[in-house]
């Protein structure tokens, strides 16, 4: 079906059968169809939140702290400070 016979179907309607409010009732029901389309889509695959997956990483890392002996610990540190001695002394030069 080519672009110019859906437009000889659609004037081949009787005018008394397509009003305006007709035509308008027509677009606001596909409108509807859609939205409704898209909100079960929505629901069917939700996003998850950013803040709870943010919250959940923290937990993460505070549980591996906690994991960590106290001699794993102050090698972390001795690392981290290393590793800020070396940015320190490149932005020295």
């Amino acid at each position: 079906m080519f672009y110019s016979e859906r437009i000889t179907i659609y004037k081949e309607i009787p005018m008394w059968k397509r009003t305006p409010f007709k035509e308008i009732l027509g677009v606001l029901a596909v409108i509807l169809i859609m939205t409704l389309v898209a909100q079960g889509l929505k629901y069917l695959n939700p996003k998850p939140n950013v803040l709870e997956e943010l919250e959940e990483k923290i937990k993460k890392v505070e549980q591996k702290e906690i994991v960590l002996t106290e001699p794993e610990k102050q090698l972390e540190k001795q690392a981290t400070e290393k590793e800020w001695q070396e940015v320190d002394k490149q932005t020295d030069k």
